[in-house]
């Protein structure tokens, strides 16, 4: 990406109007390798406009030079209106303001605009290394919200960041469905997945890639194919992901890589995990067939009362789903008993919810 060819056609905003004024002070995705020209030198800081205490003459100067980012990312399900909105203040601001704004600008003859999403290269990416299905977290992913400019050799985006599912932060209470204890992966989180955030950062454009294709998928549907897709948002404030869409009698939610069953009933339509259909057949199969049986049952705690357990069939049941194409599906159950003749048999799968079979 030779500087030359960074601004041929930059055209100015329509509107050059400032919004209103704001915003804290984000863990930064670090120092973005941009090019041999050095540094980054913008910093982008989020005072506290609202603040009621008197501020030290530098956060004053934040707070007066702060400006509004109305965030581009809404996801269904958001805990309010404008949760990332924030205010935010570049520094040093003086050369920030002197700057013109652009609505666009080229590399390499290809045209970025405002909001388009971008990969962005990162510490750990090789320089030769260029953009292809396998090597896609090699990259950073980006959305920019404004350019400025000095001169067609030193221009700036200023990007809101989106986050692959493997570099979240753990949440501050361990949530059931996290991945480990020492990331914020979630195990509906799909291998394409990535998750908005209102981290900001200003970039080298040099530090550009290409154009990413990203769309918001809001969950009416299965059919997202392969392309990277964004359905939840992470809150600089909160430390949180909004809510999405509750699935299942579990009250889990739908990794788009797994396959789920959906009950035909008109007034249920609830879609669920293969996992917690086999969990419910197992466990109404070892009511019906050994929960009575002395010798199955287990051991009892220290205190005489029998162990609970979530899994009371484990060792003593297994179970299948077969699913052909055009035909209902079925679960194949499996003896496991000591002591028991080793049989296996085939059932109809009935909703966990409605009681009604699947087909």
């Amino acid at each position: 990406m030779a500087p030359k060819h960074g601004l041929n056609t930059l055209q100015p905003p329509e509107d050059t109007h400032k919004r209103a004024k704001t915003s804290s002070t984000p863990a930064s995705r670090s120092a973005t390798p941009a090019e041999a020209t050095g540094k980054v030198p913008f910093v982008v800081h989020y005072p506290n406009v609202s603040s009621k205490k008197k501020l030290s003459k530098k956060d004053q100067e934040l707070v007066d030079h702060a400006e509004e980012q109305l965030s581009p990312f809404i996801a269904k399900g958001r805990a309010k209106d404008g949760e990332l909105d924030q205010y935010y203040t570049v520094t040093p601001t003086p050369e920030w303001e002197a700057m013109k704004k652009y609505n666009n600008f080229i590399i390499q003859g290809e045209v970025y605009k405002n909001n388009h999403f971008v990969y962005v290269r990162s510490d750990e990416t090789p320089s030769q290394k260029d953009l292809d299905e396998e090597n896609l977290k090699l990259f950073w992913v980006a959305r920019i919200l404004q350019v400025r400019a000095q001169n067609a050799q030193h221009v700036y985006a200023l990007v809101a960041w989106m986050y692959w599912a493997d570099e979240l932060p753990p949440p501050k209470v361990r949530a059931p469905d996290q991945m480990t204890a020492a990331g914020g992966k979630r195990t509906y989180h799909g291998k394409h997945e990535l998750i908005a955030s209102n981290y900001m950062e200003v970039l080298d454009v040099l530090s550009f890639a290409g154009k990413a294709d990203v769309l918001q998928w809001e969950e009416e549907d299965d059919n997202i194919q392969s392309k990277l897709y964004w359905r939840q948002t992470y809150c600089r404030e909160t430390q949180e992901l909004s809510k999405i869409r509750e699935h299942c009698v579990c009250k889990g939610h739908f990794n788009p890589e797994v396959s789920m069953f959906i009950c035909d009933n008109p007034t249920c339509k609830i879609w669920l995990h293969k996992a917690c259909l086999i969990d419910d057949i197992l466990k109404k199969t070892y009511e019906k067939l050994a929960a009575n049986d002395p010798e199955i049952n287990g051991t009892a705690k220290p205190n005489g009362k029998p162990r609970v357990k979530s899994k009371p069939y484990e060792g003593k049941f297994s179970a299948r789903i077969k699913d052909v194409e055009d035909s209902a599906p079925m679960i194949i159950i499996k003896d496991l008993r000591p002591g028991k003749e080793s049989k296996e048999w085939e059932e109809e799968i009935f909703c966990p919810k409605c009681d009604t079979v699947l087909s």
